[in-house]
């Protein structure tokens, strides 16, 4: 009898404690993974400033009650900019983390990699910058895009190398599926709009370190337009070359980088005199416009950091800040009902109104409206807020220098 009563009493006291367990695990934070490039090969100073992007959102969050009465909190992993490290650290956020939400990814054949296995897990994933039109291609529902992506910036590419009236342009692209899909994309739109300008791209080692032989070619038969598509340090060591060797940026060559580097708080540091007249997209540029979300993240970033934000701290805000309000739309965690939710909403971003276009192909769940200009750099050290924009025609500011 005696033991039946402490049996009894044990099973009580479990229960009683699993009960406790269960409601302090619901007034628990809401974890949210992302994997970012934190070490070589992979772009550190982009990784950075997502992670800035990303932590301001949960701060701006937490302030208002956090996501369905829980504190949001993130977990990262470091992809190194290597497809298996993004493919792994993805898994361990699912598997190990218990992760809800993943936002994050630089590099796209990361991204790549890691679509994989969001996929397979049905785990709902908002891409922060990965460009390749080949991720958005799979379709796959799980796989949402506040980025810009490659056709985009072919497009806008393009038309600014046809604005030139240019006779040659050679592309010069990481072996990735960024790089490649990009330098292909541009040269199948500017051969469309502009089929009397010759284009090719010849596509180059991202992990390398010298890029002597690609440009002495170049240097032989110097063409108009040299288009760099590379990611730091890659990105940084070949607009260095392109300088030291004498072939762009010069008054006979004009150099356009469409990686959106002149953006990055590192660009100066990395490049020196070959900074100055070095045309480049930009996904942000201080005189462009922002919607009252975006001044404010704008302003908490200079507060914090002393500096401006780039389009990546912009980018990673977006992704946590749509993910939040799907979240908030679908009233639960459960995949399906935020993927629905994300698919459906139209949410207020940093830089316009975010929602997904739902047509399958390169544009499929991406934010089609990514705003983009095109600056120049007119002075070595020139921040970005005092670059000119000298396309498209209705945002410029000045007309194009040549050196």
């Amino acid at each position: 009898m005696m033991k039946r009563r402490a049996c009894a009493t044990i099973l009580l006291l479990m229960g009683g404690w699993v009960f406790w367990s269960g409601v302090g695990y619901a007034a628990g934070p809401i974890v949210i993974g992302s994997v970012e490039p934190f070490s070589p090969p992979g772009s550190i100073a982009q990784g950075s400033e997502a992670v800035a992007g990303i932590k301001l959102a949960v701060e701006m969050i937490n302030e208002k009650g956090g996501l369905l009465g829980r504190k949001v909190e993130v977990k990262f992993e470091d992809s190194m900019g290597i497809p298996e490290k993004g493919r792994a650290a993805t898994e361990k956020l699912i598997v190990k983390e218990k992760v809800s939400l993943i936002v994050g990814g630089n590099h796209s054949s990361v991204c790549m990699a890691m679509s994989e296995v969001a996929h397979s897990y049905k785990v709902p994933f908002v891409n922060v910058n990965c460009w390749a039109d080949a991720i958005r291609e799979k379709g796959y529902e799980e796989w949402f895009n506040t980025s810009v992506n490659n056709s985009r910036i072919s497009v806008g590419g393009a038309e600014f190398v046809k604005s030139l009236g240019v006779k040659r342009v050679v592309a010069l692209a990481e072996n990735t599926d960024f790089g490649i899909g990009l330098a292909r994309g541009f040269q199948k739109y500017l051969k469309t709009i502009a089929p009397e300008i010759q284009c090719k791209y010849t596509v180059l080692d991202r992990e390398a370190k010298d890029f002597t032989p690609a440009i002495l070619e170049l240097k032989k038969d110097p063409p108009d337009v040299v288009v760099t598509i590379m990611d730091p340090p890659a990105g940084y060591i070949i607009i260095n070359q392109l300088y030291e060797y004498g072939v762009a940026p010069t008054s006979k060559t004009l150099l356009l980088d469409l990686d959106a580097l002149a953006e990055l708080p590192d660009f100066w540091d990395n490049i020196k005199q070959a900074g100055k007249y070095l045309t480049g997209i930009a996904l942000f540029h201080p005189s462009m416009k922002l919607t009252d979300l975006g001044k404010e993240v704008r302003k908490r970033h200079r507060q914090k950091t002393g500096r401006e934000a780039s389009r990546v701290v912009f980018q990673g805000f977006d992704a946590i800040w749509l993910a939040a309000k799907a979240v908030e739309k679908a009233g639960s965690l459960e995949p399906d009902a935020v993927i629905k939710a994300m698919r459906e909403i139209k949410v207020e971003g940093t830089r316009g109104t975010i929602s997904m276009n739902l047509e399958k192909g390169p544009f499929f769940q991406q934010w089609v409206e990514v705003p983009y200009s095109i600056i120049q750099f007119t002075e070595v050290q020139q921040p970005l807020a005092k670059a000119p924009i000298v396309f498209p025609p209705e945002q410029k500011t000045a007309e194009l220098v040549r050196p």
